[in-house]
């Protein structure tokens, strides 16, 4: 357990330190509009006409989003 602790700080030390805050804005971006452009083609395609649901979109947008979620609790948290 102490081994995980040490490697989240470890994290969120190079996050909030070594990361300049254009670069995480950057980065922040693209993975954030990735997975919203990933979601709202799910969601279209969801609607089609053929009733194939794509949930490799929906899996790519989650993780990206998780992603996102996890670098803003590393930089803010």
């Amino acid at each position: 357990m102490s081994m995980l602790c040490n490697l989240w700080t470890d994290f969120q030390d190079w996050i909030s330190h070594d990361w300049s805050d254009v670069t995480f804005y950057v980065v922040m971006s693209i993975l954030a509009i990735i997975g919203l452009l990933a979601l709202g083609s799910f969601v279209k395609g969801s609607y089609n006409k053929e009733g194939k649901v794509k949930w490799l979109k929906l899996v790519g947008s989650v993780i990206c989003l998780a992603i996102v979620a996890v670098l803003c609790v590393a930089k803010f948290a």
